[in-house]
């Protein structure tokens, strides 16, 4: 299947899901109920939610130095400009392209960086240290809340901690022995030419270098805590849309809206997440309780809240550093075929 085909493919079925979900969430809905909780919100209460976006975005970028600084100087500008526009592109653009967005700006212009370790960086990012805060954090809720769910989706919680742990495994014997371990991987592939598999051997060895600052326990301690900080402070971003909506909460609530809107977004969408992410949102609040109407009026506004915010940052930095969107969609496209 071709490039085209597959971004094709996935765009239909990213918009057939998010379509699918908002049917589900508005089917039932009494809309006079719904538009008299919209209107009765007091939008005061968006100011300091917004403050903590802008909080959190910065903590990301200087969470992301910690990660480069083994493999070049970048100046902080450089990392929040490139960490904005790789969240306005998830966004906007479809395919889920923002992370390769993301890396390629970093290592676009007068940078140090390779895209491949640039990546290997937002990989690890996300992948091991975002997950293993997100699960301690969902672990923590369990552990200290009345909350009682479904035993199935404490069975995935229990999959989800065993695959975080394997892949944890694997980046870190990786990151200590990178030519051994890119060595081993192609050791077996004896179908392929082997100008190919010194190419396989070659990505991996670029790949590595962004895994650098696993070596040093103070950086890894570091980037943790620094996680866990962004982590904490979007569930307590929650508690604004609470009080705009004046809704009876304990603050274990926050958390557990923040872990299953990290969890549906993880379902193919249409760009910006629509649908998955107000799925998550009001499954959460049901969950105590919480009104349909009421639950899907919070959902529009903390979803409207994050998606301006990140966008509008994402747009501005995008132009303030000159560079082109398109480019960035068309070279983060032709990435992720390469790593497919």
């Amino acid at each position: 299947m071709t490039i085209e085909a597959k971004k094709r493919l996935y765009l239909i079925i990213g918009f057939a899901v998010s379509v699918l979900l908002l049917w589900v969430l508005f089917r039932n809905i009494n809309f006079t109920e719904l538009w008299g909780a919209l209107k009765g919100a007091n939008y005061w209460w968006l100011i300091p939610n917004i403050l903590l976006i802008f909080v959190t975005m910065y903590q990301r970028a200087y969470r992301w130095q910690a990660m480069v600084t083994p493999i070049a100087h970048i100046p902080f500008s450089k990392l929040l400009a490139s960490t904005c526009i790789g969240f306005m592109a998830n966004n906007v653009l479809p395919l889920r392209l923002g992370e390769f967005v993301r890396a390629y700006s970093l290592a676009s212009g007068k940078t140090e960086i390779t895209k491949s370790a640039s990546l290997a960086t937002i990989f690890v990012e996300r992948m091991v240290f975002d997950l293993v805060a997100l699960l301690l954090i969902f672990g923590g809720v369990l552990y200290f809340s009345d909350l009682i769910l479904d035993p199935k989706m404490l069975h995935g919680l229990n999959i989800a901690i065993g695959i975080a742990l394997v892949g944890i495994s694997i980046i870190i014997i990786l990151a200590l022995k990178p030519a051994q371990t890119g060595h081993l991987l192609t050791k077996y592939l004896f179908f392929i030419p082997p100008s190919v598999k010194e190419s396989i051997e070659s990505i991996i060895i670029k790949f590595s270098k962004g895994l650098e600052f696993l070596t040093n326990i103070k950086s890894v301690i570091s980037v943790g805590i620094q996680t866990l900080l962004i982590w904490l402070l979007m569930g307590f971003s929650n508690i604004f849309i609470v009080f705009a909506f004046d809704l009876d909460l304990p603050i274990d609530a926050l958390y557990v809206i923040l872990v299953f809107v990290s969890i549906s977004i993880l379902v193919p969408s249409s760009p910006g997440f629509v649908g998955v992410y107000h799925a998550g949102a009001v499954w959460a609040l049901k969950s105590y309780g919480i009104g349909d109407a009421e639950a899907l009026s919070f959902a529009i506004v903390l979803h409207a809240a994050q998606y301006i915010v990140v966008t509008m940052m994402g747009f501005y930095f995008l132009k303030k550093e000159h560079l082109s969107l398109k480019k960035l969609e068309e070279e983060a496209t032709e990435g992720e075929a390469e790593e497919n």
